[in-house]
């Protein structure tokens, strides 16, 4: 037999055949999948499960996938095979084409493709430091205040003057008796202008953060609602905080920027293999 065999191994044609064999058997072997046939995996099911769940931690789908009783799994795997089905009729029928929320999605896996690619994590880690100290003023707090206030209805002017005249002589009085009842609060806490314009006005807000801070009542102020007697508890300035301080905010906008330009090159390399016809 091993005589045979090195004599047909001699022969060109026997050796062209036999080539010629591996090679179809190679084709069949990558032969794509029929439309009509749906191969039911672990790694499809895993990705299945990982959408459909919305659960994008793969060493959990890997575990609850081996955990999984035979009805679950059996219930998964029918739950899959349903929405294979409908998907391919639906591109049969072409469906697919002109739709927007489709086109917007494969968009999106291609940037989520290109963010992978990019290393944008390990990148970010790299560039924090220099990212902040170019971009720090975007990270400013604001002044802010603490204050109590006595509010008094737009008639009340003279009334919160009588008020503020006795509470400045201490005169004996309940504080929580005196004014109207307000639409909001009594006390803010660490408050920025901004939001003190969104209860009082502009006006009341720029006139209360110009006071000094002071255990004494002060006003009366006006605001859109009427007249405000008011106790400022503390005050502090505007400024730039510590990387320490806001790092994971930091960490999200250089990611964000990095992810845009890195999905803009992405796009433009694309582009390089299309020609752009304007009508």
């Amino acid at each position: 037999m091993k005589r045979i065999m090195a004599i047909l191994f001699k022969e060109p044609l026997f050796i062209f055949v036999l080539f010629s064999i591996l090679l179809f058997g190679i084709f069949l072997s990558q032969k794509a999948v029929p439309d009509n046939v749906i191969i039911v995996s672990d790694e499809r099911l895993k990705e299945f499960y990982q959408y459909s769940r919305q659960s994008f931690g793969l060493a959990a789908i890997s575990n609850k996938l081996q955990v999984m009783s035979t009805e679950e799994r059996n219930e998964l795997i029918e739950e899959f095979i349903r929405a294979e089905v409908l998907v391919r009729e639906a591109r049969r029928m072409g469906l697919d084409e002109g739709d927007f929320i489709i086109r917007q999605r494969l968009i999106q896996k291609l940037e989520f493709l290109s963010d992978t690619q990019a290393n944008i994590p390990e990148k970010a880690e790299a560039l924090l430091v220099d990212w902040f100290e170019k971009h720090k003023d975007k990270y400013r707090q604001p002044s802010e205040i603490s204050f109590t206030h006595i509010y008094f209805i737009p008639e009340g002017r003279e009334k919160a003057q009588e008020v503020l005249a006795a509470l400045i002589n201490q005169k004996p009085m309940a504080i929580t008796e005196q004014g109207n009842r307000f639409l909001y609060h009594k006390s803010y806490q660490r408050k920025s202008q901004e939001e003190i314009t969104a209860h009082f006005g502009e006006n009341f807000a720029s006139s209360v953060f110009d006071l000094p801070s002071s255990s004494e009542w002060q006003g009366p102020l006006a605001s859109r609602h009427g007249y405000h007697l008011v106790r400022i508890a503390d005050k502090s300035e505007a400024k730039i905080p510590e990387l320490l301080d806001v790092r994971q905010k930091v960490l999200f906008d250089l990611k964000l920027s990095l992810s845009l330009a890195s999905r803009h090159e992405y796009a433009d390399t694309l582009r390089d293999k299309y020609t752009i016809i304007s009508k």
